[in-house]
């Protein structure tokens, strides 16, 4: 009998330690990514300053960027409102008006 309860004792023991070291592997590779993560973010936020430009003649007009898309071709007003939406972020996107993700 005191064999059996040895060989338990070990085999509880070693599987303890075991499931330590997967726990400690798992913690540091988790700490890691977040400092990558910490660090990207902290990369962006520098980045993501703009250079004090003045906005656009389209972000400052009484109508807004939408109402110059409008007025740049009349035709535009007689589509169904999906087709308008679609060309409107084509035209935001061609006139550097997108939020870039760089």
């Amino acid at each position: 009998m005191p064999e059996t309860d040895s060989s338990t004792v070990i085999i509880l023991l070693s599987a303890t330690l075991g499931l330590t070291v997967l726990l400690m592997a798992m913690v540091i590779g988790i700490s890691r990514r977040l400092k990558r993560i910490e660090k990207r973010v902290a990369e962006g936020s520098v980045r993501v300053k703009p250079p004090n430009a003045p906005p656009s003649r389209a972000e400052t007009s009484a109508g807004g960027a939408f109402e110059m898309f409008l007025k740049e071709d009349p035709a535009r007003r007689g589509l169904p409102k999906g087709e308008q939406f679609a060309a409107y972020r084509r035209w935001r996107h061609k006139n550097g008006l997108n939020w870039s993700n760089s």
